[in-house]
């Protein structure tokens, strides 16, 4: 990331989303920050006009370090953006662009402030008010959480918490249960444990799902951990594919570099090497 904190991101979508809306919004900077802030215009309907498509949902990871997201916005068709947040973290968001966006808790809610109301995942949706519009969306979470939620923390025992942070699931087990998720075509469930950097191998989520699609089963033939850590680990897999065609190919790249996200809670594939 560059001085100012921010990245260009491309990564799949995962989610379908239908629900309440969100008047339009825009931000102005003032200081260093991104400050949140609503305006009202008459020019964007309080609900969407078009119901987000899930191939158009990407989803990201966002922290205190803003991002920046850039794309086409139409008014006949939404962009979406899926991020996990904790409950009372503080959403900022700032557009130079005249855009509709709309935001929603993971059970489709209205969120009507920049605190995050819940622990989950949360849907953003972009269009424009008419036509289309190239767009720049900056947007950040404050990971500061209220007083009360530390408080309730100081009451547990140190040595615990430290021994429950430091416990991470098996890495090898996790991509184990990936690639039977991949059998199963639960396609959802498996683009999320890609990290962005790893979903930029996909143009999109139809590339991600045509290939796997045209796999006919993941054979595991063995699973090594090589190492893990608090935040990463690096596992050996042999993995051969047997294709429609009744072609056997086996994957060149065995060695898998994990990364863990707070976020999700869940180990995330980073890459793939020989």
């Amino acid at each position: 990331m560059n001085n100012l904190g921010i990245k260009k991101i491309l990564i799949i979508g995962l989610f379908f989303l239908s629900g309440c809306q969100l008047n339009t919004s825009k931000l102005e900077q003032k200081s260093d920050a991104i400050n949140y802030s609503r305006v009202t215009s008459d020019e964007c309907p309080e609900q969407p006009e078009v119901v987000l498509d899930r191939k158009n949902v990407q989803a990201i990871a966002l922290d205190d370090e803003p991002i920046t997201l850039s794309g086409i916005a139409k008014q006949n068709q939404s962009l979406g953006y899926t991020f996990e947040a904790k409950s009372d973290q503080k959403f900022n968001y700032r557009t130079e662009e005249d855009i509709c966006i709309w935001i929603y808790t993971p059970d489709n809610q209205l969120v009507n402030s920049k605190n995050l109301p819940v622990d989950g995942k949360y849907t953003i949706q972009v269009s424009a008010p008419k036509g289309s519009a190239t767009f720049e969306l900056e947007i950040g979470l404050d990971l500061s959480q209220n007083l009360s939620s530390l408080n309730s923390n100081i009451s547990i025992n140190n040595s615990s918490q430290s021994q429950q942070i430091e416990e991470r699931p098996p890495a090898d087990e996790f991509v184990i249960n990936y690639y039977i998720d991949i059998n199963n075509r639960n396609y959802e469930s498996t683009g999320n444990k890609l990290s962005p950097r790893f979903q930029t191998i996909s143009s999109s989520y139809f590339t991600y799902q045509k290939w796997w699609d045209s796999v006919s089963e993941v054979r595991i033939e063995n699973i090594y951990l090589i190492e893990q850590t608090q935040n990463t680990a690096i596992v050996d897999a042999e993995l051969g594919y047997m294709m429609n065609t009744g072609k056997y190919i086996k994957d060149p790249k065995q060695r898998i570099y994990l990364s863990w996200d707070k976020y999700s809670n869940s180990w995330l594939f980073e890459k793939k090497s020989t």
